[in-house]
């Protein structure tokens, strides 16, 4: 592919509080994402429309904050124990009895359906000697010591203990289970061990909003993948925060991904702190200049969707047709999902059906919009070494119409350390791109301790990383700093 500079084409958006920072590149083949929102072939739901209108503070940010340990104690306490995360998803647990076992770095919670309508979480260890009580997810009757068999009901009340008379000073009503405070959303399960937080409400800002015609809670998880990556936790999720890198490490897809034209939006409202990143496929990159092909853009776009949809056949870009590249792209992928799942997609508009749009909920929950690419990310330390993580990956797909039952949520698949995602043939192309991705995060976490010490600062970009820039301010906030 022939590449260009993108200054070249760049295009330089001047209002208000951005000042002077360009929100994106664009060329005549690849226009910014505001273009091709009024050019789609269907009306936009009015949260895709909205631009986010806070703009972070463009500082450097320390280096040693990825592997110190003192700072992972200091998130410890003050991030972990205190904010509202996104643990699960409820199609996790649909049973009574059914439990979700949930891992922050040295910290263990167990989310519990205790009842019809009502999930709790409990810390995860024995009020006795401090066993683990739940080491995996799965079902029981009761919540049980596998040391002494101390157990609890499921609402967390004590039920026995053996030899009761051997501890007088054991008083039920003092030996509940400790909890976390569980509260949902589209879906999705979050806990916060603060028992003073307010309310979750308070923290997912824009996001029911802007989800609410996309209705994440009826949705199902089609595959979902543990990765253990040797990087810090915010190494890892800044990889996925923005879109620069595309360039160099994707580089295969610049001929049907828009990644300079992305654009970034960021919403702080007191306790929310939400950003967005809408990524348009089926459009050239505009790395790639004026005279990059909207035919192969399209053609590049048939082949990538198709690739999950073995034996389906592929169409080609008509230049005859009414209906533009991206257009073209997004009516195949809705008649091929409807005859599917059996459901009606005929308003889903372009952007929902082929761009990736990522949104971001501090402090490492990445639900995204849309059929192009409807995953969910989770970013979590590992253990007591702040040079490991865990990353999360689902995918969900839309439940089936015709009054098909709910598929039941996908087992999760485990990938270690030095495996990598192509162990996984379930996620198709994915794997590829996500290997990528992890190709870089090592190198990084050495990298970070190899600085010289008078530059041992992560610049980052005004625009294309500002989403990484808005996390470090409010994570300095959190953490008193």
């Amino acid at each position: 592919m022939r590449m260009t500079s993108a200054v070249h084409y760049s295009e330089k958006i001047m209002a208000g509080e951005f000042g002077d920072v360009i929100r994106g590149f664009s060329s005549k083949a690849s226009p910014l994402v505001s273009g091709l929102l009024q050019a789609d072939s269907r009306e936009v739901p009015e949260g895709l429309k909205q631009v986010g209108d806070y703009a972070p503070q463009s500082k450097p940010v320390p280096l040693s904050r990825y592997y110190d340990p003192a700072f992972a104690d200091l998130e410890k306490e003050k991030l972990w124990k205190k904010t509202w995360q996104y643990a699960c998803r409820e199609e996790d647990i649909p049973e009574v009895g059914d439990r979700y076992k949930y891992d922050v770095g040295t910290l263990s919670w167990f989310i519990v359906r205790s009842a019809p309508g009502e999930i709790k979480a409990f810390n995860n260890a024995c009020l006795h000697r401090g066993t683990q009580l739940c080491s995996n997810n799965g079902w029981s009757e009761s919540i049980r010591c596998p040391f002494h068999a101390w157990e609890w009901k499921l609402d967390g009340d004590l039920k026995n203990i053996p030899s009761r008379w051997d501890f007088p000073q054991v008083k039920s009503d003092d030996f509940k289970l400790p909890q976390a405070k569980v509260a949902t959303w589209g879906g999705f399960v979050f806990i916060n061990p603060d028992p003073d937080a307010a309310p979750l409400e308070h923290y997912l800002g824009v996001m029911p909003e802007h989800f609410k015609s996309w209705e994440p809670e009826n949705r199902f998880t089609a595959f979902h993948i543990r990765k253990l990556v040797r990087a810090n936790w915010k190494v890892t999720m800044e990889a996925f925060l923005e879109s620069y890198h595309v360039v160099e490490t994707h580089t295969e897809s610049l001929g049907f991904t828009g990644d300079a034209s992305t654009q970034y939006d960021i919403w702080d409202q007191g306790d929310a702190h939400i950003s967005r990143l809408i990524t348009p496929l089926a459009t050239p990159s505009p790395h790639l200049g004026d005279e990059a092909s909207i035919a192969d853009a399209a053609n590049y776009a048939f082949q990538a969707f198709a690739l999950a949809m073995p034996g389906v056949p592929v169409p080609k870009f008509d230049a005859d047709s009414q209906l533009t590249a991206r257009a073209q792209v997004a009516q195949w992928r809705r008649q091929m999902m409807g005859a599917g799942l059996g459901r009606d997609f005929s308003s889903w508009p372009d952007v929902t059906m082929i761009d990736s749009v990522e949104y971001y909920m501090f402090p490492n929950f990445c639900p995204w919009y849309g059929e192009g690419l409807p995953l969910v990310y989770q970013f979590l330390p590992y253990g007591n070494d702040p040079n490991l993580s865990v990353m999360s990956v689902r995918l969900t797909a839309p439940l089936p119409g015709g009054g098909a039952p709910r598929p039941p949520s996908a087992p999760i698949r485990e990938i270690g350390f030095d495996e990598a995602f192509n162990s996984a043939p379930e996620i198709g192309l994915l794997a590829i791109i996500f290997d990528q991705d992890m190709s870089n995060l090592p190198r990084i976490q050495e990298g970070l301790k190899a600085a010289s010490d008078h530059r041992a600062v992560a610049t980052f970009g005004r625009y294309q990383e500002q989403r990484i820039q808005h996390f470090h301010e409010v994570l300095d906030k959190t953490l008193g700093l």
